[in-house]
């Protein structure tokens, strides 16, 4: 694996200095991002299995001439490292790599590189029964406690999300806010933190049309089924979207009528019911979590 190369002699009394990582020429990292930059390589090769789970990690001296970096840097990325329960550091022995079943999963970062670089389907997995636990949970919640502009800002964010079901910037971008609103209206901080931390793309998905395709399919079941309940009210029985009402007995205007509908000025469209299991959401025969 290509490790990190200094190109630029690195001088802590300067604010100029700055060094290369070689496994990207394009990442230019600051002085004062250097121990974050040391905490995401030494975590990476810890992955990679570089530095097995109790094992120790080289001497500081090593490392820091490694990573090009003071030792007062090094020691304070292995710090970082120890809060996120990654490492254990016992003066005068060395420092331990820790057991992965010890270590902060939802710490950001720990949670970002494992996405980004290790792709575990099982990870992936558990964190969309974990989103979609806590999404069914909010929309219970919201039910009882939302106001008035919140359910409009919800509703519009649904929209949004309809209209650019095959658009994944602007998708992504309809669905945070559909998140962050239904967090804000259920009045759960802890939800919210953690859904949060949570809603992060998954290492290779964004690579993969036909998951990416299927991902935001499941998203947006989501956001419908958490929306009818929101909608439905406290003491509704949640579970499943609503099944769409009769049609009226009048034939509706054909679709290239051409007029332009009025925002606000018709209900939220239902869709097909959508049975719910003891996560949140039956996801599709051939499913993505998101």
């Amino acid at each position: 694996m290509p490790r990190i190369q200094r190109r630029e002699q690195y001088d802590p009394r300067s604010t100029s200095s700055m060094y290369v990582e070689g496994w990207n020429v394009h990442r230019v990292i600051r002085p004062a991002r250097l121990a974050n930059a040391v905490v995401e390589r030494l975590l990476l090769r810890i992955l990679e299995g570089e530095f097995p789970p109790g094992t120790d990690l080289p001497p500081e001296a090593a490392l820091a001439a490694e990573f090009a970096v003071s030792r007062t840097i090094l020691r304070e990325a292995l710090k970082a490292l120890e809060e996120k329960r990654v490492l254990r550091i016992r003066h005068g022995r060395g420092t331990t790599v820790r057991p992965k079943a010890e270590w902060n999963l939802l710490d950001p970062l720990v949670l970002s590189v494992q996405l980004e670089y290790e792709s575990s389907p099982e990870l992936v997995e558990e964190l969309g029964e974990v989103r979609t636990a806590l999404l069914t949970l909010m929309a219970e919640l919201a039910a009882r406690r939302i106001h008035p502009p919140q359910r409009e800002q919800l509703a519009a964010a649904l929209e949004r999300m309809r209209a650019a079901a095959e658009e994944p910037a602007p998708f992504h971008e309809a669905a945070v806010a559909f998140t962050r609103t239904l967090a804000e209206a259920a009045g759960n901080e802890v939800a919210r933190c953690v859904i949060e931390t949570i809603d992060v793309p998954y290492g290779g998905q964004d690579d993969d049309p036909g998951k990416l395709a299927e991902a935001m399919k499941l998203r947006l079941l989501l956001a419908e089924a958490a929306y009818a309940t929101v909608a439905a009210g406290p003491g509704a029985p949640a579970g499943s979207v609503p099944a769409p009402a009769p049609a009226p007995a009048a034939a509706p205007a054909p679709a290239s009528a051409g007029a332009a509908v009025p925002p606000g000025s018709q209900p939220l469209r239902q869709v097909a019911t959508v049975p719910l299991n003891r996560h949140g959401l039956r996801a599709p025969a051939q499913s993505a979590r998101v």
